[in-house]
């Protein structure tokens, strides 16, 4: 179930680590520890009561907002991948300059990876923005913004990481919250997502008809999405931070499914560890207890082609975006990106460009995981600003 590693190459991850944390300080990713859960994310008794997307509370909230910017935490009820109720947290943001002209356009923007404990919800971070892709760039533009936590971050887990279904409702449910807490404009919505929340957002364009016939979707944008989770998962091994995010996978998908063992995956003598890393966040103070770990770890993950790891075909499959889009899609791609290989992302564009959907593949060159969003997000916003006016689309396949 080991696999070897020479020397060097452990010296190499000891320097990938520290170089890990060195960009992710310097390009403003790493958030700040969070605080924990307090008693506004406790699902009412009556949940079941409720409609998907239904507001339960809402109380203003102010923290890491920029001037001219109002915000309110929500909880609100979504549905699992069983199609259960449950409660989701998140915020919604919106602009404080009366609009210019009419209900404002809204865009829901699902978060890059922050990890998968009950406190790592980007609403209890001291730095709540800094998983939003573009969220700066969207409010300047006059859009109110819904943000989804996602399931089990904030609100009592497991927190389904990676499983499609239940991130794309939760996220369509925020746009519902949204549009029932602030009057927005009820002809134009995108959805925006970085990394786990780019394949949150490919989820969300394949299920938003069904899911939610009344919102009026006009495109998706995706930056650095996790598409072919297997083929992610057998090169996960490469960095350091694929191999945290490879073992958080095992951890979420261990704790909220039933069959699937974390010594499947994990050799028995290492579960201990993985399960320390599994609860820790990925900000700025655990985050390097967790790269050492991490070193540590990668010997004891088993290959995909081990038969112990064989419960994890089927879930990988099945939460590999691959359905049709009823939407325009956008996808940026950083050509150094060592986490998500470009070779990954253009294959999935290749296969819906096949299949008939509207895709349009931008690469950027030189820019890496954590790069990408800076110097794509102002171009994401024009993209959708001609979505939400109908303008034609150039530059699909």
């Amino acid at each position: 179930m080991r696999w070897g590693e020479q020397p060097s190459r452990r010296a190499n991850l000891w320097l990938g680590a520290t170089l890990l944390l060195a960009m992710l300080t310097a390009t403003g990713v790493v958030w700040l520890q969070p605080d924990s859960p307090d008693a506004f994310y406790g699902p009412p008794s009556d949940l079941a009561q409720y409609e998907p997307g239904d507001l339960l509370r809402a109380e203003p909230f102010e923290r890491g907002l920029a001037r001219g910017v109002t915000g309110w935490r929500v909880l609100y009820r979504s549905t699992d991948a069983d199609g259960l109720p449950l409660a989701v947290s998140g915020l919604v943001l919106v602009p404080t300059d009366p609009p210019a002209d009419g209900p404002r356009p809204l865009v829901t923007i699902a978060h890059g990876s922050t990890g998968v404990a009950e406190d790592c919800a980007p609403s209890l971070s001291a730095r709540p923005l800094a998983s939003l892709p573009g969220v700066d760039e969207a409010l300047d533009a006059g859009f109110v913004v819904a943000a989804s936590d996602l399931p089990g971050l904030g609100t009592p887990g497991p927190h389904p990481y990676l499983i499609g279904s239940t991130s794309a409702h939760a996220v369509l449910d925020a746009a519902r919250t949204a549009s029932e807490l602030v009057e927005t404009d009820p002809e134009r919505l995108a959805v925006w997502g970085f990394s786990q929340g780019g394949h949150a957002a490919l989820f969300t364009g394949e299920l938003a008809s069904a899911y939610a016939p009344e919102l009026p979707l006009r495109g998706v944008v995706a930056f650095a999405p996790a598409t072919d989770l297997a083929r992610i998962m057998r090169d996960g091994q490469g960095t350091v931070f694929s191999t945290l995010l490879v073992v958080n996978t095992a951890v979420a998908w261990s704790d909220a499914t039933v069959g699937l063992e974390l010594e499947d995956v994990i050799a028995e003598d290492a579960v201990t560890i993985a399960r320390e890393i599994g609860g820790r966040c990925l900000d700025g103070t655990s985050l390097p207890a967790s790269t050492v770990q991490s070193v540590r770890l990668r010997d004891d993950i088993a290959s995909l082609d081990d038969p112990a790891a064989a419960a994890w075909g089927p879930l990988l499959a099945e939460n590999t975006p691959s359905g049709r889009l009823d939407v325009p899609l956008l996808v940026f791609q950083g050509t150094a990106d060592p986490l998500i290989d470009p070779a990954i992302t253009e294959d999935h564009v290749r296969a819906r460009c096949e299949a008939g959907d509207e895709v349009e593949l931008r690469l950027v060159r030189g820019a890496e995981h954590f790069t990408l969003v800076p110097r794509t997000a102002e171009a994401a916003l024009r993209w959708t600003e001609d979505r939400f006016a109908a303008r034609p689309l150039s530059g699909a396949c």
